[in-house]
């Protein structure tokens, strides 16, 4: 079986400290920079660590979004997969980076094509 797909790891710098810490909004912002770029939300789920820094997931048809913030540094990192290949997962990062009122943002985007074997597929 062949697992096809892309992924895309977003560090986010100097992000607005307030909204890195506030779960609701973050949680609101992150399913709106889905939703503006064409994924349809299915689910989410997003947890704060004491009142600090939050990690949240939310679960599309064709993608994967997650999120973590560290706000005594400032930074987000935004990771989404996709099970296909013709998406484009540059631009939820954008949104983010806009909405999170970020200086900057560095990203790795990578294929994935891996061949499984049957009994890894079978688990």
């Amino acid at each position: 079986m062949r697992v096809k797909g892309l992924h895309v790891l977003a560090e986010m710098h100097d992000c607005d400290i307030e909204l890195l810490q506030d779960l609701h909004r973050l949680e609101t912002l992150v399913k709106d920079a889905a939703d503006e770029n064409g994924f349809t939300v299915e689910d989410c789920i997003f947890h704060q660590f004491n009142q600090e820094g939050i990690s949240g997931v939310v679960i599309a048809p064709d993608a994967n979004f997650s999120i973590h913030t560290w706000p005594e540094s400032r930074r987000a990192t935004f990771d989404l997969v996709a099970c296909r290949e013709d998406l484009n997962l540059l631009a939820p990062c954008e949104c983010l980076v806009s909405k999170l009122d970020a200086s900057h943002m560095t990203a790795a985007y990578s294929k994935r094509d891996i061949e499984v074997g049957s009994a890894v597929a079978a688990m």
